[in-house]
């Protein structure tokens, strides 16, 4: 046993003396470097999600029934959030998200809001310039975008598509 601590030290004495080769580091360096650690560890990267389409089925089955705007990203007829008067939606991992309107910000078509926050996340719809088109009897389709935040308003999901507003 003597023999392999004997070897162990001698093993890493010189590591240790190489440590010490280098520059000595500055308590700001120091101080520095562990904020960095912190800041890494308390604000990890963002973790991309990736918004389901709201069926006709999710929609029967959870009375999300009413006027508002829907939103599809680019190149989909799928529509991945909906936007109402009292009430915002999205599908994340099979689930429906419920979240609420700040209705001190902007107004969009048909009383919903360009803005809604959850508990996990929260999601802005904004209508882009351009001119709107009925796209059914009582609907309208404009350009728009939609970005979704994680509760430490870090942008997880954005896109552009349409906006579809209607009863």
């Amino acid at each position: 046993m003597v023999m392999k601590l004997g070897s162990l030290i001698t093993a890493t004495l010189p590591l240790l003396a190489l440590a010490a080769c280098g520059e000595e580091s500055t308590p700001a360096e120091d101080a520095a470097d562990v904020a960095q650690v912190r800041e890494i560890h308390d604000n990890p990267p963002p973790v991309p999600v990736d918004p389901e389409r709201i069926s006709y089925n999710d929609i029967e089955k959870n009375n999300l029934f009413g006027a508002g705007c829907g939103f599809a990203p680019a190149n989909s007829l799928s529509v991945i959030a909906l936007a109402q008067p009292e009430n915002g939606y999205l599908k994340l991992k099979g689930e429906i998200i419920h979240l609420s309107p700040d209705k001190g910000g902007a107004e969009l078509p048909m009383s919903s809001w360009q803005n809604y926050a959850g508990e996990k996340f929260a999601f802005e719809l904004k209508q882009l310039p351009g001119e709107g088109e009925e796209s059914g009897v009582e609907s309208t389709s404009w350009p728009g975008a939609l970005t979704i935040t994680n509760a430490k308003d870090q942008t997880v999901y954005q896109a552009e598509g349409t906006l579809q507003c209607g009863a």
